[in-house]
């Protein structure tokens, strides 16, 4: 008995903790326990090596861990391992792409069975069902038992699925209640394509279990032990689940309160990853600080421990940051923690309108005491197309965050997920989505889809100019010849267009030579622009390629500048740049 749990990733780089997870816990909890192995592929792997990869583990279940920027390559899978593996294989499935819409995935993906909610407790009684039952696809018996599941039921024989249901079903009359469509009953199963595709020859009932109860963090096994597979790649950690906000556009938002796991098994296992030197550690933590008290102490601990080399990634809520805290992450490593703060908008009828309780003071206060030490890389982000955000108010809150000066400016954009309260409202607010994942707005009330489809654009801008970081310095100096930021990155955005480098994205050695001439054209149509500014800047963006740009960066160089027509050598040194910024460090020799 074999089952397979299955990851489709959107880069190499990331890692899927939750199949880790999910066998972590099997093992050390279900017996018997069946043979359970791991397989992780990308969105940008081809289709046929993954088909394959997966079919030639010859598994008797394969479970598929599903998200947003996976869903339509897992059902794609999924019906394909049907067809050519028929009854002889179980398909299941887990995460919030089958979760909260289980009825319809399961009808869409012609899988078996999916779990609801958080799955170790849940996988492991299904694996040990599955080995009771040694694999025989037709037997299901004490299913119904196990909490956290979701499956059609046939009246006629008691099994999920034949070869032949899968071609003829139909759901049996009998509302279903669903925790995110409570009041949709049989509207939401039948469905015009489950009316037209499924004929009435066999009946089958909608078995759903409820969602699985919270999982005690503290008895999950920590989820590595061999870090062989994950060079050069990102390991996740969780030290919490759950989230202290109802935001109305995010899932975490349905669930209440904050379970931690204990701090004597976080400390040893932050040392596991510090023993071994790895690269990144990124904490899923929903809000990392919502304990200001044990946020401080892992950061203590951190600190305390650092290797030099690992760096921490939290999201944290920055209302929530004390005094303790600033002062503790003013003294860090260049390079030892970066942080991530969702902004999302600074008109306050928008934050109402989605129950996003974020303090824009207190924002500011964070990065005006954590940007200047230059030690701790700042994510902000803020989200386009959220209710009452027309084009001037989000130029607005662009303004905001950018004057705010983090290192990346995430510039993200709406998604209407399935089983969130801003998803059961988006007619009220007239906000229109894809139908598909990742269900992005595409216009509201207050912006058209040409409005979007600028930010979009300027979204790309900020990516290779700001967040790159490669232009710290002639960025600056660029924005003082617009009104403001978002009219700079409006311009960069016009003027690849026009140059067509949309669709063919240069080089990052390509992408100085056209800031140049972007600088270069914006003086020949204001000829009241002085030659002095323009010649510093075009040095200055020299300079910032020097710093960040060389064939080998494995040297120190000489670099020539002739600011204000003056003479000026820097020396740079390819071998210590910042980890914050990636920039090279230099010094300017005296002048003669």
């Amino acid at each position: 008995m074999k089952i397979l749990l299955a990851a489709v990733n959107a880069k190499y780089i990331h890692t899927c903790p939750a199949i880790y997870s999910l066998r972590a816990y099997a093992l050390a909890n279900c017996r018997p326990c069946p043979e359970i192995c791991l397989a992780e592929y990308t969105i940008n792997d081809r289709y046929e090596d993954v088909l394959a990869g997966i079919l030639g583990t010859k598994a008797n279940v394969i479970a598929f861990s599903t998200y947003i920027w996976n869903i339509s390559v897992i059902y794609r899978l999924s019906r394909d391992i049907r067809k050519v593996r028929g009854k002889q294989v179980q398909i299941w499935a887990g995460g919030p792409e089958a979760s909260y819409t289980a009825a319809d995935f399961l009808r869409k993906a012609s899988a078996d069975l999916v779990m609801l909610g958080e799955g170790e407790v849940t996988f492991s009684r299904l694996a040990q069902q599955a080995m009771l039952s040694e694999g025989k696809p037709d037997d299901r018996a004490g299913f119904d038992q196990i909490p956290g599941i979701a499956y059609f039921r046939s009246a006629s024989c008691g099994s999920l699925f034949s070869q032949q249901n899968l071609k003829n079903r139909q759901i049996r009359s009998t509302k279903v209640h669903h925790p995110c469509f409570p009041d949709s009953g049989n509207d939401f199963l039948h469905s015009e394509a489950s009316e037209k595709d499924f004929a009435a020859d066999t009946s089958e009932e909608f078995i759903e279990t409820g969602f699985a109860p919270p999982v005690d963090l503290s008895e999950l096994p920590f989820l590595y032990q061999d870090l062989s597979a994950f060079t050069n790649r990102i390991l996740y950690y969780e030290s919490s689940r759950g989230c202290p906000f109802s935001c109305t556009y995010c899932l975490s938002g349905k669930e209440h309160g904050v379970r931690y796991r204990d701090l004597s098994l976080v400390r040893k296992e932050l040392q596991f990853f510090l023993d071994r030197k790895v690269k990144q550690v990124k904490f899923v933590d929903r809000t990392f600080n919502a304990d200001p008290e044990r946020a401080l102490a892992i950061w203590r601990y951190i600190k305390d421990h650092d290797n030099g080399i690992t760096n921490f990634h939290f999201e944290i809520e920055a209302d929530r940051m004390t005094p303790e805290e600033f002062r503790l992450l003013e003294g860090f490593r260049p390079g030892l923690i970066q942080m991530e703060i969702g902004v999302q908008s600074a008109n306050p009828m928008t934050l109402k309108s989605v129950h996003r309780n974020t303090s824009l003071d207190a924002v500011e206060r964070m990065m005006k005491i954590l940007v200047p030490p230059q030690n701790i890389n700042l994510h902000l982000d803020l989200i386009a197309g959220l209710p009452w955000e027309d084009p001037e108010s989000f130029r607005h809150s662009f303004q905001k965050v950018y004057e705010m000066r983090p290192h990346q400016f995430q510039l993200g954009f709406l998604k209407l997920l399935p089983g969130t309260e801003l998803y059961e409202r988006r007619e009220e607010y007239g906000l229109i989505c894809s139908d598909t994942a990742p269900y992005e707005v595409l216009q509201t009330k207050w912006l058209s889809f040409e409005e979007l489809a600028l930010l979009h654009r300027i979204s790309d801008r900020i990516e290779e100019f700001l967040n790159s970081q490669g232009f710290r310095r002639s960025l600056p100096l660029a924005e003082s010849l617009f009104p403001d930021a978002f009219a700079l990155f409006h311009a960069l955005a016009d003027y690849y267009r026009e140059k067509g480098y949309e669709t063919n994205r240069p080089s990052i050695q390509k992408r100085y030579l056209l800031f140049t001439e972007f600088i270069l054209q914006t003086f020949e149509q204001r000829p009241e622009l002085s030659e002095k500014d323009k010649k510093r800047i075009l040095e200055t963006i020299r300079l910032d390629q020097a710093l960040h740009v060389h064939p080998s960066r494995k040297m120190k160089a000489e670099l020539v500048l002739e600011p204000d027509g003056r003479p000026a050598r820097y020396q740079i040194d390819y071998l210590c740049c910042s980890p914050v910024n990636g920039e090279a460090s230099f010094t300017e020799a005296a002048e003669n």
